[in-house]
């Protein structure tokens, strides 16, 4: 496991800003606050997938799941998806 004592930057896909610009639920909308600030800090904190999602790592809230990749040397994590549990490994 690889960390960083730099803070990373956290970028949202187009996809995900419009996702994350359409919450509604105060409390769901402050977990994901959390978790992205959790990112900037350690981006290998969370549950590492695999097999087909080898490359991501996954951050869990309420029932949602925050999607992500990071890119070490240039001190990036770009969030690719924002979804339901029942829905994020599809």
């Amino acid at each position: 496991m690889t960390k960083s004592s730099h803070r990373h930057t956290v970028y949202f896909t187009k996809t995900v800003q419009k996702d994350y610009d359409s919450i509604r639920d105060l409390k769901l909308k402050r977990g994901i606050d959390r978790i992205i600030d959790d990112l900037k800090q350690n981006p290998y904190q969370f549950k590492k997938l695999s097999g087909p999602f080898a490359s991501m790592r996954s951050a869990k809230t309420f029932s949602f799941r925050v999607l992500y990749t990071i890119e070490d040397e240039k001190l990036i994590v770009l969030i690719i998806a924002i979804e339901h549990r029942r829905e994020s490994y599809r």
